[in-house]
């Protein structure tokens, strides 16, 4: 049987390109590792291939940053190129309370970038023409497609295909539309997905009721909703679309700070079985199971469920958004937040061992 192919999106931040492949098959091979699986290797039983936008917003990002010495002046630099008047205005005055740090001027900016700004066309219609060239290769090979997008790489996934399975819209003259009969996906893992928090800002296609989702008149044959219970990336505007073969999996471990990590998600045990099980039609023994949870578990934070709920309990309380502004602003307050309830959660459990 030929190699099933497996398409890996990322998420916010700088990742070089073959990061995204790295993460994955780090942390599945890791949990392979963990279940008993000897010399086990992800990337010998399936073709990664990745869609890497990180390097178009990072010259964008670094060529705006030569006109702005702080996120303040970078938002008024963008001020008529996509983003309007009084949404710089507002956006400045709340940037001015945040630290000036990496995280903030990747992270931050890549969601502006992408969803308020035209250059998230771009990245579609990028994105677009890689699919289109996947799906018509897997097509001709009969080989299956499997895609995994991580964070923002959830919205662009999930816009694109909203946009390229509808045959009343042509992105470009070189890009034909899909018909699901012949293209349809054989699963979409969805790693905290943002998709409708992306949608609030751009608008494009809304994910509870686009042709993104599994079924018969869904784009995909399986749908794979993955998230942390403490990844705070997934607490507003929660996905929680129902559909035939949609599976919403939600973790619950913490082994460091960045709980949005995309090795950390593909590494947690109940995440690669379902991998192995949907890509690979692989199934664990009990006892291999038994013995990946074990191993997994002796490597999480000090903290029971309980007293991580109990810790971020204000934080989840995230009323509705009324407005593009305002999901933005909450969003990124959110995340500065969490960050500093779990550093004061974990070295507070440090210093008393």
């Amino acid at each position: 049987m030929n190699k099933p192919i497996v398409l890996v999106i990322h998420g916010m931040g700088t990742h070089a390109l073959g990061d995204m492949k790295k993460e994955v098959s780090d942390g599945l091979n890791e949990a392979a590792a963990n279940f008993g699986l000897e010399n086990y290797k992800i990337e010998n039983k399936v073709e990664f291939i990745e869609f890497n936008y990180s390097d178009f917003l990072d010259e964008i990002r670094a060529r705006d940053a030569t006109h702005a010495a702080s996120i303040a002046e970078h938002l008024t630099l963008l001020k008529g190129r996509g983003l309007g008047a009084s949404v710089v205005e507002e956006l400045t005055s709340f940037f001015s309370d945040f630290d000036e740090d990496e995280m903030l001027y990747t992270h931050w900016m890549d969601v502006i970038y992408y969803g308020l700004m035209f250059w998230g066309e771009k990245i579609r219609v990028d994105c677009a023409k890689k699919l289109n060239d996947v799906l018509v290769t897997a097509h001709a090979e009969n080989r299956g497609v499997h895609i995994v997008a991580h964070s923002l790489g959830t919205a662009v996934l999930h816009d694109t295909l909203a946009k390229l399975y509808r045959g009343d819209v042509d992105l470009t003259s070189t890009v034909t539309n899909l018909d699901i009969a012949k293209f349809s996906v054989k699963s979409i893992w969805m790693v905290a997905n943002v998709s409708r928090l992306l949608n609030i800002l751009n608008g494009i296609a809304d994910p509870n009721h686009s042709i993104v989702h599994s079924g018969t008149e869904g784009c995909t044959a399986s749908f794979y909703n993955v998230r942390n219970q403490f990844d705070p990336f997934t607490w507003l505007k929660k996905y929680d679309r129902q559909a035939a073969n949609l599976d919403t999996i939600e973790v619950n471990t913490v082994r460091q700070l960045n709980t949005h990590d995309i090795k950390e998600y593909m590494a947690t045990p109940y995440v690669a079985d379902c991998f192995f099980a949907s890509v690979l039609g692989s199934t664990l023994t009990l006892a291999q199971w038994d013995k990946g949870v074990a191993a997994h578990g002796e490597t999480t934070v000090n903290k029971s469920v309980d007293e991580l709920e109990h810790a971020f309990a204000n934080l989840r309380q995230v009323s509705g958004t009324t407005g593009k502004v305002d999901a933005l602003k909450k969003f990124f307050t959110l995340l500065k937040d969490f960050k500093i309830e779990l550093e004061e959660l974990i070295e507070g459990d440090d210093s008393a061992q």
